[in-house]
């Protein structure tokens, strides 16, 4: 074998835009939701939860702390300018929390003291907040911003605001009239949310100068019809184009990576989307209820990728071809019963499938090379593991795999007081001498070993003697990079030990004369 074990050193907002939308809390250049969601929020701000009083002055309602303030709330509605004063009772104004001019329909224009340093930019601009159970419809109305040149921390230039040294685009007013995306020479990283439903973008053609884009970048451009990927933006972040309903051409000028959580969710005109051959992880809901996802028997799938799969899928067998499966894409299926994993699966996101303990048994049948630290670590109701790749690399931790499983049956008996607990060892299957056998012998974990079912000349593993397993021969003997035989030993046809190009001669003679049977007959 070639190796045994691969050993491996929101508080939710509630916003309206033609429809309710929920503004994700505040992340910077993540991909992957279960960071996301494993993460501490790190803002930067002061303690908020430290002692302080309520005061409020004119239509503004403040948190007095001992050495500062925070703007929390603004009761004029029905204003149409906002002066946010330098201070209240001598404690200077330095920040904005929990979105104070979101019910402020009418607000056009926000002037911000020197004072100012901590906010979101969502909180800062938004105007979109309805009530749970609205119906309400309402669209931003901020369209101005107003700093002075002697604010320390920001400035603003065509409209939009940077940090002082240009170098961070801090937010563009929702409202503001700018159809074609321009930002400035200086600037290199594009702060969350910055663009967050500007309704009136319609052209998004990030230059070359921008090397990072925070989440949420342009979350709800309904008016969005098109973006460029620059070359030096190599991770789509997280909830990047979110809910842009009419975004339909995405290009990419170089080489992108990874495609974060939620990145073109809800982006229903995104018809004719190819994930770059170059992406090696895709985020969980990266394409839900995108236009590019096609369905196949429960399985949501964007060209070579597993992106999502139905809420009732029972037997999910991923086709041949897919090169990737993006994270959490069988996440809490309670009803799915079997997971068959193709052997040309190369990349897979954490927690791929999680069985909770109401859900059915399950069986997960493996033929991928490679089987990730939590790709299956939260499958509680898998009973049984097959590895079909005798070489196939798993993570080296008791984790990995688990130990038992637990599947928790309602009882039909309403005169019960209890449900019924099934539980007992995972078995691992898998052929003798392999990985799976080792990680098992290693981990305490029962083990069964299968029959090998043996094809002279099946190469590839698909069970056929082809033209396909001389191809892939011949790559192998060129040292054509991530080339990799299912089973060596089928190639050896002249049965000495060794591949060499005479087995590779004796493979086009045998198949020769296979056609000319075939022909013949």
């Amino acid at each position: 074998m070639k190796k045994l074990i691969l050993i491996a050193a929101v508080t939710a907002v509630l916003c309206s835009f033609s429809g309710s939308l929920e503004l994700r809390a505040n992340a910077v250049e993540e991909v992957s939701a279960t960071e996301y969601m494993g993460r501490n929020e790190e803002t930067g701000f002061p303690d908020l939860d430290a002692p302080h009083t309520e005061a409020t002055e004119g239509n503004f309602v403040f948190s007095v702390y001992d050495e500062f303030a925070f703007v929390t709330d603004f009761k004029d509605t029905k204003a149409t300018e906002a002066v946010i004063p330098d201070n209240i009772n001598g404690v200077p104004v330095v920040g904005i929390d929990q979105q104070p001019f979101g019910y402020c329909r009418e607000l056009t224009t926000i002037t911000m003291p020197d004072t100012l340093q901590y906010f979101r930019w969502s909180d800062l601009c938004c105007t979109t907040l309805v009530r749970v159970g609205s119906d309400e419809v309402v669209e931003p109305s901020v369209s101005k911003l107003i700093v002075s040149e002697n604010n320390p921390y920001y400035t603003v230039s065509d409209g939009i605001l940077y940090s002082k040294d240009m170098k961070t685009l801090i937010g563009c007013p929702p409202a503001m009239d700018m159809k074609e995306l321009k930002i400035s020479e200086e600037t290199e990283t594009i702060g969350d949310y910055a663009f967050v439903e500007c309704i009136g973008l319609e052209k998004a053609a990030i230059p070359s100068h921008i090397k990072h884009i925070n989440n949420n970048a342009f979350t709800a451009c309904i008016n969005l019809k098109s973006a460029v990927i620059p070359e030096s933006v190599t991770s789509i972040s997280g909830d990047m184009f979110y809910y842009c309903s009419s975004l339909s051409e995405v290009t990419f000028m170089g080489a992108a990576e990874k495609i974060g959580y939620g990145a073109f969710a809800g982006c229903t005109s995104l018809k004719n989307f190819a994930i770059p051959e170059t992406v090696t992880f895709v985020g969980s809901k990266a394409f839900e209820n995108a236009g590019c996802i096609e369905n196949e028997n429960g399985i949501h799938y964007v060209g070579g990728w597993v992106v999502g799969s139905d809420e009732d899928i029972a037997d999910a067998v991923i086709r041949d071809g897919v090169i990737g499966i993006a994270e959490m894409s069988f996440f809490s299926r309670v009803q799915l019963e079997l997971l068959d994993v193709s052997a040309s699966v190369k990349y897979m996101g954490d927690l791929l499938y999680t069985g909770l303990s109401g859900g059915s048994a399950s069986e997960i049948h493996h033929r991928s090379s490679y089987i990730g630290e939590k790709t299956y670590s939260a499958s509680k109701t898998s009973t049984d593991v097959y590895i079909y790749d005798p070489e196939c690399e798993i993570f080296d931790s008791e984790k990995t795999i688990p130990e038992k499983y637990k599947i928790v049956k309602e009882t039909e008996n309403i005169f019960e007081s209890e449900n019924e607990t099934l539980t007992g060892n995972i078995v691992i299957h898998g052929f003798r001498n392999s990985t799976a056998q080792a990680y098992a012998e290693k981990y305490n974990r029962q083990f069964e070993p299968m029959e090998e079912s043996f094809v002279r000349g099946d190469v590839n593993g698909d069970g056929l003697f082809s033209a396909a397993d001389m191809v892939l021969l011949q790559k192998w003997l060129l040292n054509v990079p991530d080339v990799k035989l299912a089973d060596w030993k089928a190639a050896d046809l002249l049965e000495d030990g060794q591949l060499d190009v005479y087995d590779l001669c004796q493979m086009r003679s045998e198949l020769i004369q296979i056609s000319e049977t075939k022909t013949t007959v």
